[in-house]
């Protein structure tokens, strides 16, 4: 008798799973000769109810653009918040087409040895924002990384040291006016010269925008020699600047006349000289901001202005003006005959102003919807025998107000959507009570 050969369990389950798996491929090979079709074929095939997955870069730019924002995917402002992070992350495909629709950006701390990638990637940037330590000893690579984005709009740079007899200077320089499609420059908290604003005024760069913002290293004479070569700017802003004065202004003035809007904020040798020069002399402006120029009383002196020198401006609406001094009734009545489209203006902490120049501006300003009284001493008994219907926010923080005066505003103001009362200590529950159901849409703050 024969006896049987035994076999391990372990090995027989390993012979049976290699059988298995054979007559799968073979079964799998079969089915493929006999079945196959050429990918040209299967794609062109009108009978193949089987889609073809793919899609071009530039619809996928415009799906990636519409899922992040689907208003507006370019800012002209330098400021973009929007997160690719999420798309970015998909895949390396995703990740080029993402970097096509960043077109602004903020630097902090660039170093030689990234700018050039940041701006190989980035190709379609045209908004650059630069944050470097306070005056920074620049070095000569990020000053030929520059020259890589001749396509820049806006740019703008915080804490740079230029200084003369430097040979990096030459470099920087040269960078800033190789940017012919330059139409915004800013610089903070920097040191530059007047040599690059020469500079850059010789090269007639298509500047619509202008801001040097508590910067040191350049004189009044550099800033007239660009704006009298860049007359086609539109927003200027120079702040906290000790040397210019009343006559800079009047000169500046008479060389903008396309000027949407000006800062002059910190500016503590100017007066209201300035302002009426401005107003006079730049028909276009839409803007003004003055904060920040305080002084003694004592200190200024006033010119006597006629009111007949002016002329009606409607274009002019917006009137900034907290913690400057040389503000009075005088000129509230000025605002009050010249601006009729005027819709907001802040006079926080602008102790000159009384109750007499507040009433001229509310009755005559009938487009007025922003009116920020904060700290100024004289409020209360304003007289408002008339109606304001276009104002909507008004702010009384910290100023005098009583229930009396609360009620008259109240009476007057029919549209009001917002009113702020945090100190006003003369106000009491019961004036509460009565503002609330006269503005039944009004949120009140105290």
């Amino acid at each position: 008798m024969k006896r049987k050969k035994i076999i391990p369990i372990a090995i027989r389950k390993k012979k049976r799973t290699c059988v298995k798996s054979l007559q799968q491929q073979q079964q799998q090979q079969s089915f493929s000769s006999t079945n196959s079709i050429p990918e040209s074929e299967f794609n062109n095939n009108p009978q193949n109810s089987e889609p073809k997955f793919y899609l071009p870069d530039d619809c996928w730019e415009h799906v990636f653009a519409f899922l992040i924002n689907p208003v507006d995917i370019n800012p002209v402002d330098g400021n973009n918040e929007h997160n690719f992070k999420s798309l970015s992350r998909v895949s390396k495909h995703f990740l080029t087409i993402t970097n096509r629709l960043i077109f602004s950006m903020t630097i902090y701390h660039p170093q030689l040895c990234y700018l050039p990638r940041f701006f190989h990637r980035f190709s379609n940037l045209n908004s650059l924002s630069l944050l470097f330590d306070l005056f920074h000893d620049l070095d000569l690579g990020i000053a030929l990384a520059l020259r890589n984005r001749p396509t820049l709009k806006y740019l703008s740079i915080f804490g740079i040291q230029l200084k003369d007899a430097n040979y990096i200077t030459s470099y920087y320089i040269d960078s800033f006016v190789s940017l012919k499609g330059l139409n915004s420059l800013k610089f903070q908290c920097s040191r530059i010269s007047d040599d690059l604003l020469y500079s850059i005024a010789t090269e007639s760069l298509p500047l619509k925008s202008f801001f040097l913002e508590s910067c040191t290293g350049y004189s009044y004479r550099g800033i007239y020699g660009l704006l009298s070569k860049c007359s086609g700017i539109k927003h200027l802003g120079i702040q906290d600047d000790d040397s210019l004065n009343n006559h800079h202004v009047f000169e500046l003035s008479l060389l903008l006349p396309d000027l949407v809007s000006i800062n002059l904020s910190q500016c503590y040798e100017l007066t209201e000289s300035a302002l009426f020069a401005l107003i006079k002399n730049c028909r276009s402006l839409v803007e003004i901001t003055m904060r920040q120029i305080y002084f003694p009383m004592e200190n200024i002196y006033i010119e006597e202005e006629s009111l007949e020198n002016f002329d009606v401006n409607p274009q002019l609406k917006f009137l900034h003006f907290a913690h400057t001094s040389f503000l009075n009734d005088r000129t509230m009545i000025l605002f009050a005959s010249v601006f009729p489209n005027l819709q907001l203006l802040d006079l926080s902490f602008c102790h000159g102003i009384s109750k007499k120049g507040i009433s001229q501006v509310l009755s005559k300003c009938c487009k007025l919807k922003h009116l920020n009284l904060t700290h100024c001493n004289d409020v209360r008994g304003l007289k408002m025998n008339f109606v304001v219907r276009q104002l909507e926010v008004l702010n009384l923080c910290d100023t005098n107000v009583d229930d009396k005066t609360l009620y008259e505003i109240s009476k007057s103001c029919c549209g009001l959507l917002e009113l702020v009362l945090f100190g006003c200590k003369y106000v009491t529950k019961k004036g509460m009570k009565r503002v609330v159901e006269n503005f039944t849409q009004c949120h009140v703050m105290k």
